[in-house]
């Protein structure tokens, strides 16, 4: 998900600013251990992980986290972000049986870079890998930046596409970034889309869950995790997730992981996104359930982004919008039960 300070307060960006005013030479470095790592309760190592050889030659990273033998659900990361942040459903997908396949797109963990994408060609990797893995149907659920991909395989997928879940996930770039931080209003309406890849990779690193590479997590996190720093949090639920020492030690090792191959498959899957689509909402098939969550408190990506793809879609019984009292990384960590219980209930009453 997208989980950098940009979707936090004024006060907590400058904070960190101050801290770090000056760029990395070399943001990429190779990933460390913190030292809390063997006790954290979610799953940091790539133990779960593994590639697949795509027809044309390619590679996709894909990760495999719950229950193997459960309903599957192929999850669609943030920006920043890697197969890895997928590891906080391990637990609940066992519990619930579920099987999360996380998969990275182009450029990003351990997926090759694919020149000329589109939106729509990550849906045909996925059909790939879905019959690599004998996946005879599944879910979609995408998370942020996750959102745009997710929809795309709502609009090209085949009948083995039986639900799909967006959380706080971005929509069309015609639907406006009204309500959203300047940070987030800056980048989705002008800066992925025009600004070039070394002006964003500078301002990108200068945000410590998404960049600073050149320090070490144990840093990164000592000073999230800083007094000085948590004050600056204003929204209770944020600083709460701040405090959570497991979900912070996922959070900088799924984004270390994000630039794995360095900044430009970062840099071109924002492009993507925030660039015009090659496909319409409205060509979603009419049959298939879509379920929306957004954050009535999201400044990241604002709740009328939901309100905005539930009216393209047309409403009615397939189509169920909640915008509950959340921020942008609030909705998907609080209410992740919730989310999964309901995909596997669709999916159960359409086998």
């Amino acid at each position: 998900m997208f989980t950098s300070i940009l979707s936090l307060g004024s006060g907590l960006r400058a904070h960190l600013l101050r801290l770090f005013s000056l760029t990395a030479s070399n943001p990429i470095s190779t990933p460390t251990t913190l030292r809390g790592e063997a006790k954290c309760r979610f799953r940091l190592d790539t133990d779960s992980s593994d590639t697949f050889t795509l027809l044309d030659g390619r590679k996709l990273g894909y990760a495999q986290y719950g229950s193997l033998t459960g309903r599957p659900i192929l999850y669609l990361h943030g920006l920043p972000g890697s197969r890895l942040e997928a590891a906080t459903y391990h637990d609940l997908g066992l519990e619930l049986g579920a099987r999360i396949v996380a998969t990275d797109r182009p450029g990003i963990g351990w997926s090759s870079p694919h020149p000329g994408q589109t939106l729509l060609d990550l849906p045909k990797d996925l059909e790939e890998l879905a019959k690599h893995l004998a996946l005879s149907d599944y879910a979609i659920m995408g998370v942020s930046g996750g959102g745009p991909h997710a929809l795309a395989c709502a609009a090209s997928m085949s009948e083995q596409l039986k639900c799909v879940s967006i959380i706080c996930g971005l929509g069309p770039p015609d639907i406006g970034m009204s309500g959203a931080g300047w940070e987030s209003w800056l980048g989705f309406t002008i800066g992925w889309r025009y600004s070039p890849a070394i002006l964003l990779r500078w301002f990108f690193n200068r945000h410590l869950l998404a960049g600073r590479l050149d320090l070490t997590d144990e840093r990164r996190l000592k000073i999230l995790q800083s007094p000085s720093t948590l004050s600056t949090i204003t929204n209770e639920k944020d600083r709460e997730l701040f405090k959570d020492e497991d979900l912070m030690r996922l959070w900088l090792r799924s984004n270390r992981e994000s630039q794995a191959q360095g900044f430009d498959g970062v840099y071109k899957d924002g492009r993507l996104m925030c660039s015009i689509w090659n496909f319409g909402i409205e060509d979603i098939r009419p049959n298939l359930p879509v379920r929306l969550w957004y954050g009535k408190h999201d400044t990241s990506v604002p709740p009328n982004h939901g309100v905005q793809i539930a009216a393209r879609l047309g409403g009615g019984e397939r189509v169920h919008l909640r915008v509950e009292d959340d921020t942008h990384a609030s909705i998907s960590i609080y209410r992740k039960r919730e989310q999964l219980e309901e995909i596997l209930r669709i999916v159960e009453r359409s086998s």
